[in-house]
């Protein structure tokens, strides 16, 4: 996995807001809806948006790992400072 740039993560935070903002409207709307076969529609989307989440949460952590251990290694080189 490569670095990804300062305008990408932005990106990424942008898809998880609205993953997040989609996830919590479908179940407010699930929670309110009185027919079964749209309710369970609805919690469905739910959980799709859930999944969505997660998935680009985890990413988002494997980046970051993978940047910090970057960092650390540039920091280690060039030797000993007195």
């Amino acid at each position: 996995m490569k670095n990804i740039a300062s305008k990408e993560l932005n990106y990424l935070k942008d898809f998880l807001s609205w993953e997040l903002l989609s996830f919590k409207k479908s179940y407010q709307y699930a929670q309110q809806e009185t027919n079964p076969q749209r309710k369970q529609m609805l919690l469905e989307t739910t959980k799709v948006h859930q999944q969505n989440y997660m998935d680009l949460l985890n990413y988002a952590n494997q980046v970051n790992t993978m940047q910090n251990g970057m960092n650390m290694g540039n920091n280690n080189q060039g030797g000993q400072m007195n």
